[in-house]
């Protein structure tokens, strides 16, 4: 596999997308191609791929769906078997539907994805009944709650941004100050709490924004154009 001197690791909604620039960071990254890109989303890869192809992104080194659950390789896109075996080693829907089936007012809403099963919550307060459930269960998970939605989302509990992009990092050998990631919401905040120099955009998530290191800049532009900004600040 090619190495790359510097790699951008960003998210896409809310970030690369959502609130105009799309078009003049596309231009940047594609007028430095020696600057690699990484993908980390909680989108699938159908859906992932398709934001890409629609905005003219570049080619990535590599796409990590699923909030990190999967990890694909570009340009052809091809899975990778190691970092999904270690995701089953962890992960029992059978197990962990039994177990919350025990628990009134939580409905089984389906999976979104390979790796994401969804619940529906009557009540908010259910939240910390839910958590009891999974500890009594011995169910090692990770659970991410849409209070808009009432809707809690449960993924293997090694599905997290930070631990791919290491994983990713560490194949195509690029040192972690070489990695400048971008985020916004609260599945990005492992990510940008790493060792990396990287950026916030402004419409980041509060809680987010409350527990970045110093080094992490706070954009105070949207989406892309806070990814523009502060990606030219770090390449000069």
């Amino acid at each position: 596999m090619a190495t790359m001197k510097r790699v951008l690791a960003t998210d896409i909604d809310g970030t690369l997308i959502g609130h105009g620039g799309e078009q003049a960071v596309r231009d940047y990254l594609m007028e430095h191609p020696e600057l690699g890109v990484i993908y980390l989303t909680g989108r699938t890869l159908s859906n992932a791929h398709a934001i890409i192809c629609r905005y003219g992104f570049p080619t990535p080194l590599a796409i990590a769906t699923d909030v990190g659950a999967d990890i694909f390789w570009g340009p052809n896109l091809e899975a990778d078997e190691v970092w999904a075996f270690e995701q089953r080693r962890h992960w029992s829907p059978r197990r962990l539907r039994s177990a919350l089936s025990e628990v009134s007012g939580v409905i089984y809403r389906g999976r979104s994805s390979h790796w994401r099963i969804a619940f529906e919550l009557e009540d908010p307060q259910l939240l910390t009944r839910v958590q009891q459930c999974l500890t009594e269960h011995h169910l090692l998970v990770r659970t991410l709650w849409y209070p808009e939605e009432l809707r809690l989302d449960i993924l293997p509990c090694t599905a997290l941004k930070s631990r791919a992009l290491q994983y990713i990092l560490r194949r195509i050998r690029v040192k972690s100050e070489n990695c400048f990631v971008a985020g916004d919401a609260e599945n990005d905040g492992d990510m940008l709490n790493g060792h990396y120099p990287g950026v916030l955009v402004a419409n980041g998530e509060p809680r987010v924004r409350e527990c970045l290191p110093e080094w992490i800049i706070r954009s105070q532009y949207p989406g892309a154009f806070g990814v523009l900004d502060a990606l030219r600040q770090w390449m000069s």
